[in-house]
Order: C-alpha cells, then structure tokens, then sequence
C-alpha cells in the first residue's frame, strides 16, 4: 500500500495509513524491515508524510513486512525521467516567470479549499482526465506541488513521459507554503462552507457604506483601515481558516501571516461577481465582531462530555481504554473494561452493537487507530483525542493537546 503515514503507536505496535478515502491499521513487529527511516522512533519525523508499507494479511488482521519512507528525493534525482526539486525559495524564484506552469496535484476537494496563487489543478488521481490541462508548447516549463512529495513524482513522470522537458517538483508542497505565504480559495469551497457551516471567519475588506448594501452571507465588517487595530479580534487558534475579500486583501492576507496565521486564504472573485453568481448575500449592517468555533475532528468526543460520561455512566455506552495491560495496572478510569489496540480486531464481538465505546489513550493516537478499526468493523464509537493521566484510583486528569 502507498499513502500517508499518518499515526505510530510505539506501545501496540500499530500505524495508521490513509489514503484520502479511507484508512487502514497495520502492526509490525521487531522482524518488520525499515527503509528511509532510522528507526521506529524517527517514523515521528515523517508523520503525514508518504509512505509504502508491504504486509501479509491473516484472519483480516495486516502485519507489515516493510515501512518505507517515500523518498521522493532519490526517488526524482534518478532514472529515465529525472526531475528538479525545488525549496521554496526556489520555487519562488522559478514561478516569477509567468511563462512557467505551475500545477496543484492533490485532489480537488484539497485544492478548492486552498491553493498557490496561479496554480491549476492537476489530481493525481484522475491525471488522464486532466492531463489536456498542461501546456501545448512541451518547452513550457512545469512546477507540481502536493502535500509533501508522495503524489508529484508519479504525475512528473507521466508528464516527463508525455515529451515536457523542463518538469520539477516544489517537494515540501503546500504546508510548507502555508507556514509563510497565504493562498487562494475558491467559490465553491466557500458556497459550501456557507452551506454546511464548516467553521471559518470570511473578512470584508471594504468601507462601511459598501458593506451595508450588500456583503457575503455571514462576512465580518473590517475595512482595510481598520485592520491593525482589529488584531485582537481575530482567533486565538493559529491554525483557523481566514477567508480575504475586498481592495487591499493582498497586503491584509500578509499581515495576517505575519501574526501567524497558517490558513489565510483569498477569495479570487470580489461581492459583485459572487452576487451576481446567485450566491447567498446579506444587506444591511454586517457583524463587527469574530465567532469563531473550532470543529472537532470526526469521530471524537468532546472533553466535557468524556468527563460526564464516566462520571454518570449511560447503559448507551461503554468506556474502553485501549492501552496495553502493563500500562492498565498503573490505574484506569472507573467502569472502563481494558481492550488493547492490538487485540481489538479479535474481540470485536465484546463492542455490544447497541452501545457506542468511548475510547481512550494517553495521547488519544491509539485511540483513534481504535475508532478506525470499530468503524470499519460497523461498530459505534468515538475517541477522546486529548491528553489524559490516570492515577491508581481511577481518578484522572485531561489536557487538550
């Protein structure tokens, strides 16, 4: 299998892979062989990044034979169709040029949230329907970007394959280019956020008077003038979607950089264009203030409820620590049963179907491996993914990660 690394738990001897559509638990053990890594320990490192694990399967359970770190670096500095790779400077440097193609080749859904300014979308995964996206002239040069270097090389090769001469890869994508540089959204990511109210902060940038007579469903009032000022306004999380429109986004959705904002993003189109489209609108005075509500990643559960659950349990649910029997001695939850990660996939039957298991770990990784394996298996379940220390007597306390 080749996907993203996305968790290891050391204890249960597990990882998690996902694929995008779905995700898969495998074990390994001391007899599983390690490329590109230099220990199970140094996996940590390379967490979300490319990976191929080979496994044998028995009785529905993987246990990987390989885990190896795609290393996309060796992988396009060799061989018939030998491609560059770019730092981000580099890249920067490369695609100044407005002759260069640069192309974004995560799937749509990834690059209609967010992209490069300029870039067009390429999915690797559906690279023959778009490949008549690429340039007549094959002297045109060609810049892809993914999430890190596990999807380029194979649509670099394609491309390289097809008669391009100039290919080359931004190999740390764009996380990397979120961490300074803000990026571009797109109407539809926005109509559907506004849609199935996806947690994000939408700016107007323009006067007051402007805005009262008409702005994007939900849009806060801030006119460029006022930005700096308005700074504390803005969420505590660095991390939430900021979504720019209005004269002057460009310099605004720098300043927010500056501040350290990891997901700023512009609105290519302005009101006009968007009213005009039939999207949802608003007339009169626009809020003033930021509400801002992080979502919780699916299929967790939230600390307050965790803590009222074990506090007054429910015949709805079952309280399950995942974590090996050693660690259990230390102390476990009151009501919880014990059923380790790496025995779960053979005690499913001991998940009642009329009961949802609320799952718990030290760090919440063993946990959500459990929830991936119970969902699989048409089983209910949520995971607390927060720190949580239990004591001898049950007793426990939780921190947020």
């Amino acid at each position: 299998m080749m996907g993203f690394l996305e968790n290891i738990a050391l204890k249960s001897k597990t990882i998690q892979m996902s694929f995008l559509s779905h995700k898969e638990i495998v074990a390994f053990d001391d007899s599983t062989e390690l490329k590109n890594v230099a220990s199970l320990e140094d996996i940590r490192n390379y967490l979300n990044k490319g990976f191929t694990v080979k496994f044998t399967e028995k009785n529905g359970k993987k246990h990987a034979t390989l885990i190896n770190r795609f290393d996309v670096l060796k992988t396009i500095e060799s061989g018939q169709y030998k491609v560059g790779k770019l730092s981000k400077e580099e890249f920067k440097a490369k695609t100044a040029d407005a002759k260069v193609a640069v192309y974004d080749v995560r799937p749509p859904t990834a690059y209609q949230e967010a992209h490069i300014s300029g870039a067009k979308m390429l999915p690797a995964p559906a690279f023959e329907k778009f490949k008549d996206q690429l340039p007549q002239d094959k002297a045109t040069p060609v810049v892809l970007y993914d999430t890190g270097g596990c999807l380029s090389p194979t649509v670099a090769f394609n491309v390289k394959s097809m008669g391009y001469e100039d290919v080359s890869i931004y190999t740390a994508g764009f996380p990397d280019w979120s961490k300074t540089d803000f990026g571009v959204t797109t109407e539809t990511w926005l109509k559907e956020a506004l849609d199935k109210g996806v947690a994000h902060v939408l700016v107007d940038l323009r006067e007051q008077a402007e805005i009262a007579k008409g702005h994007i469903k939900g849009a806060v009032a801030m006119p460029f003038a006022t930005l700096e000022a308005a700074k504390d306004k803005f969420p505590a999380q660095k991390t939430a979607p900021i979504v720019l429109y209005g004269p002057n986004k460009q310099q605004a959705a720098a300043k927010l950089v500056e501040w350290g904002y990891r997901a700023v993003r512009l609105l290519p189109s302005e009101f006009e264009a968007w009213q005009q489209a039939g999207n949802p609108v608003q007339t009169g005075t626009a809020a003033s203030t930021i509400t801002y509500v992080p979502q919780p990643k699916p299929g967790t559960i939230a600390i307050d409820d965790f803590k009222q659950s074990t506090t007054l349990p429910s015949a709805k649910t079952m309280v399950v620590d995942v974590r090996n029997a050693d660690e259990v001695e230390e102390g476990m939850v009151k009501g919880a049963v014990n059923i380790p990660l790496d025995q779960l996939s053979s005690r499913l039957a001991e998940f009642p179907a009329d009961k949802e298991a609320l799952l718990y770990c030290p760090t919440g990784i063993r946990a959500e491996m459990a929830h991936t394996l119970l969902l699989e298996a048409g089983k209910k379940s949520r995971y607390l993914d927060a720190k949580i220390t239990v004591n001898k007597d049950g007793s426990y306390n939780i921190e947020e990660k």
